[in-house]
């Protein structure tokens, strides 16, 4: 009879704690969740957009540094940083009529904002929306031009290298995914607006350094980027 109460009595305390225990389980959990996506940091990495480029202009070369810096749990700042050069190859100098030469570089600075809700341990996943201040500053010019005449002979010219510069305002939003402990994976969709420009010349730049197509007040991007987070404090 007291080995019967000695086992009714283990089965109470058992059933009495075994709710206790599930959320005490679920409150660490809750916890851990907690602390992994409030832990401070930034990131460092390479913006692939350059590279890829590349590979459908060959003229052109780019090559840019990206950064994130956590601010909290929701909100981010961006700084971006690079350079372009550009020289028109022999083949599409024919088919646009002039030579042409520029190098430059860009800064980006702005702030992001993390609209994704996750629930899962270890998830560190985003989905960011942002805006971004663009300037660059780039030294162009042309060898040789040709204005073509159909009445009169064909006028032919050329521009020494000067500097220009240029601001834009950028919208951006995409994804980020931590494919390995702080390794991430990310890329956006950039609308990017032109809002200043400091020309003295007739001479259009071709390509704006980090904005794209300098005949465009508009400019639709898409960045790629891999980043290696760097964590600090607790």
């Amino acid at each position: 009879m007291v080995k019967h109460s000695k086992i009714l009595s283990f089965i109470f305390i058992s059933l009495f704690l075994f709710p206790y225990q599930t959320s005490s389980g679920q409150e660490r959990e809750s916890l851990k969740l907690k602390e992994d996506r409030e832990q401070q940091g930034m990131t460092l990495g390479l913006n692939l957009e350059g590279p890829i480029g590349h590979l459908f202009d060959t003229d052109k070369t780019a090559f840019s540094v990206i950064s994130h810096f956590k601010l909290s749990t929701k909100w981010f700042i961006r700084a971006e940083a690079g350079f372009e050069n550009l020289t028109f190859s022999e083949e599409n100098q024919e088919e646009r009529n002039y030579h042409y030469e520029s190098n430059g570089s860009f800064l980006k600075l702005g702030i992001l904002y993390d609209f994704f809700d996750v629930d899962e341990p270890g998830n560190k996943d985003n989905i960011f929306i942002g805006l971004n201040y663009g300037f660059a500053f780039q030294e162009h010019g042309s060898n040789s031009f040709i204005i073509e005449n159909n009445y009169w002979d064909d006028y032919h010219g050329s521009m020494s290298k000067y500097v220009i510069n240029n601001h834009w305002i950028e919208l951006l939003a995409g994804p980020r995914t931590e494919l390995l402990k702080n390794l991430y994976m990310g890329w956006t969709l950039n609308l990017r607006v032109k809002i200043m420009e400091n020309n003295s010349r007739v001479l259009e730049p071709y390509s704006i350094p980090g904005y794209g197509n300098g005949d465009n007040n508009l400019n639709l991007g898409f960045s790629y980027s891999l980043e290696y987070f760097i964590p600090w404090g607790k």
